[in-house]
């Protein structure tokens, strides 16, 4: 199977994350669907969280209505995190050379996340924006490596999700998919400023061996949201749909093909300090530990008390582990993400400084 790694090594300048309000426990969840749907529905969700180990969440909706608006807005999270990041790398918007967004809940469709952004920020400069949910960040990284190849000037990429606002809290809406969203998605944003490697920043963090893969054809989708031109005439509120199934048999090979796309380059689980998957649920360390032999300490688990971020879990969890004061200098974060829209996987090697 192919997978695709970047021609270019890229040094990480500055590196933020926000979450958005107070964190909800299960318990507040829970009791706010029962209000609005009744208690067989908030059983039957309490069942869902006992199965995904996932124990609180940031959420960027009111819980006391049946639906809500986005605050702070995606947009919002955005400026704070890249306004951080650009902070940590000493920048300014004007030092950028690209914009780089990506998010499955835009602000808008059109324009996107980007251009919104690009103006809180007065940034003038050219702007992209990826519609792709937990493997956005690979993508992001193959193109700011192409970029990084003909220009000396860094690149901006921005991942956010603020999903919980896709759900209806009354009885025509919810269903078991639904209600796998509501308790297993969480909100929340982080920027990352990449540049080229070179002699002069030898003293910068390093993403090394990006990759990205896809084992998607002619498979039904595991997560979609619909709502796009083929679901307009239905005038119903878009929403998240899971099959759960079709995740469940094709998820775990997923971090396999990152793992054997890391090995591929010669790598070997003693040369990394910690394993960093995607998170879409809370039992994810003690899994993964199982399957690789190695002690749970070692996987990165943010989701049990963040929820799934989609489109901006690697990138939150990655600035939560740098800013940590875990890592010590010369050590090595294994990423590998995965996205169960299409079955992409894709992922680096984190060096630290």
């Amino acid at each position: 199977m192919a997978v695709k790694f970047a021609a270019n090594d890229l040094a990480v300048y500055g590196i933020a994350h926000q979450l958005p309000n107070e964190r909800v426990d299960n318990a507040h969840l829970l009791a706010a669907l029962a209000e609005k749907c009744g208690r067989f529905a908030a059983r039957k969700a309490k069942s869902i969280t006992k199965h995904l180990g996932i124990e609180s969440r940031h959420l960027v909706r009111d819980l006391t209505t049946a639906t809500s608006s986005a605050n702070p807005s995606s947009i919002e999270l955005s400026k704070q995190v890249i306004s951080q990041a650009l902070a940590h790398a000493d920048m300014t918007a004007a030092d950028l050379d690209y914009l780089l967004t990506h998010t499955c809940t835009p602000h808008t469709q059109v324009p996107p996340n980007a251009a919104w952004l690009a103006d809180v920020l007065a940034y003038h400069g050219p702007y992209l924006e990826l519609r792709q949910a937990c493997t956005g960040f690979a993508n992001s990284l193959q193109i700011a490596s192409a970029f990084c190849a003909t220009t000396p000037k860094p690149v901006a990429i921005v991942g956010v999700e603020t999903g919980s606002v896709y759900f209806d809290m009354s009885k025509e809406f919810i269903d078991t998919e639904q209600l796998v969203n509501y308790v297993q998605m969480g909100d929340g944003a982080a920027a990352c400023i990449v540049g080229p490697q070179a002699t002069d920043n030898s003293n910068l963090a390093l993403l090394s061996d990006i990759y990205l893969g896809q084992v998607g054809h002619d498979k039904q989708p595991g997560f979609y949201l619909d709502s796009g031109s083929n679901d307009v005439g239905e005038k119903r509120m878009a929403r998240f749909h899971h099959n759960t199934a079709a995740v469940r048999a094709q998820g775990s090979q997923l971090f396999e093909l990152g793992w054997q796309a890391l090995q591929s380059r010669g790598y070997q689980l003693d040369d990394f300090a910690y394993i960093l998957p995607h998170q879409a649920n809370g039992h994810i360390d003690s899994l993964m530990a199982k399957e690789l032999g190695i002690e749970p300490q070692r996987i990165i688990n943010d989701a049990k008390h963040l929820g799934n971020l989609g489109s901006a879990a690697i990138w939150v969890s990655l600035s939560r582990l740098i800013h940590s004061g875990k890592l010590t200098s010369g050590d090595k974060v294994a990423v590998l993400g995965a996205e169960a829209t299409k079955y992409l996987y894709g992922g680096f090697v984190y060096h630290h400084k």
